[in-house]
């Protein structure tokens, strides 16, 4: 195993261990325990796994990315990042994301986010550095993957092509719906 490979799974591992329960910006978060449970329920998936998802991905959007995702990515994500942008009315040079071009509060690639995008809040603009618009189309594109692949985690790894990335979200996803239930019955 590369170093590289076991910085992933480390910080992976880190990340999952350190919210063990709710963050504590979750409070803070622009998206509430409302919108992923309306995105939930519109596209079909769990709000527990979205939510999963946006911690493993980005500490529920405390961390989004330092990187200027057109200096990062190959000419094919930059040619669908250069589409978004002209959509959203930004510069290339405002998304920002992590070191692989990933990008926003659920961090997608920008092919992924252009062929899947959602208007998560209804302002006509598709916007993957709009939280609610990130959580729009991850939830979107994993009910459609959901769908093709036959299960949760063949889908999770379409999202993040990593075996240890599936089995957290997975393990956080029931830990969270588990916590959940429990504290609706006190």
């Amino acid at each position: 195993m590369t170093t590289a490979q076991y910085a992933k799974i480390g910080g992976i591992m880190v990340l999952v261990m350190f919210v063990c329960a709710i963050p504590q910006g979750y409070a803070e978060s622009p998206v509430k325990e409302a919108d992923f449970q309306r995105m939930g329920s519109k596209y079909g998936v769990s709000p527990y796994l979205l939510l999963a998802v946006s911690i493993v991905e980005s500490q529920n959007g405390e961390l989004l990315g330092k990187y200027e995702v057109s200096k990062v990515v190959d000419n094919t994500q930059l040619a669908y990042l250069k589409k978004i942008a002209r959509h959203t009315g930004r510069d290339v040079s405002e998304f920002k994301g992590s070191a692989a071009g990933a990008m926003g509060f659920m961090q997608i690639m920008p092919s992924t986010f252009h062929t899947y995008a959602q208007d998560g809040d209804g302002d006509g603009i598709k916007d993957p550095l709009n939280p609610h618009d990130s959580l729009a189309t991850a939830a979107y594109y994993l009910a459609r993957t959901i769908a093709l692949k036959k299960n949760v985690r063949n889908a999770l790894k379409s999202y993040n092509n990593s075996v240890e990335y599936c089995e957290s979200v997975v393990k956080l996803s029931q830990k969270l719906e588990l916590e959940t239930t429990f504290a609706s019955r006190k």
